[in-house]
């Protein structure tokens, strides 16, 4: 029977005490091609096993890796911020409304967050309780939020800029605008009310300037 190289697979002769192709020392622990093909398929077995397990072990770094982001995403930033306003928008919570709002409205008429976040919260539940009933649950959905565009930018930091408040317009980083479809329900009654919050980006941390 013929003998094949331990090694390297090479046939070798019955005579031959090293493999001609790769060097090996012939012995006892020479095999045949059969036995060679075998060793292939388990080492081959074997780096498919390896190949495999890290192919997982990526596709389960990545699926947390995107579920991490997704919840920094939800609880920071203006989303975070949007989050909260919506939660107190629902409870007319004022108190909740003014901590999260601008530092501008720490300057001038120190009722003024107050009263006109009451009108104008309180308009929209008015407006829900006079079309569902007082036991209305509220949904929202966030259409689309955006930069102001430079020219309506400057026109906002120019008239604040030109009011009588000490506030330090140059603190204002970004405003942004978000734009929200608010759903009132009770049993087979609804309204849809579409509203707008405008976010101002001060010293690094997102505020809360108005709802309109």
């Amino acid at each position: 029977m013929a003998k094949y190289c331990g090694n390297c697979g090479a046939k070798l002769e019955d005579s031959d005490k090293i493999c001609g192709q790769c060097g090996m020392l012939v012995n006892n622990e020479s095999v045949n091609l059969s036995g060679v093909k075998n060793l292939d398929k388990v080492e081959r077995r074997k780096k498919k096993k390896k190949n495999l397990r890290w192919t997982v072990f990526f596709v389960v770094l990545i699926a947390i890796s995107a579920i991490v982001v997704s919840l920094i995403w939800q609880f920071t930033g203006y989303n975070g911020l949007l989050r909260k306003v919506m939660n107190a928008y629902e409870r007319y919570d004022i108190d909740t409304l003014i901590l999260l709002s601008s530092d501008l409205y720490y300057y001038g008429d120190e009722n003024f967050a107050e009263t006109y976040y009451e009108d104008r919260v309180g308009a929209d539940l008015d407006l829900f309780e006079q079309s569902v009933g007082y036991n209305y649950k509220i949904s929202y959905k966030i259409n689309d939020v955006y930069d102001l565009p430079e020219r309506r930018l400057n026109e906002i930091l120019d008239m604040l800029e030109s009011s009588n408040i000490d506030y330090d317009v140059a603190q204002i980083e970004r405003i942004a605008v978000s734009d929200i479809t608010v759903t009132a329900e009770q049993g087979d009654k609804s309204i849809v009310q579409d509203i707008n919050i405008f976010l101002t980006k001060e010293d690094g941390t997102w505020k809360l300037l108005a709802i309109e």
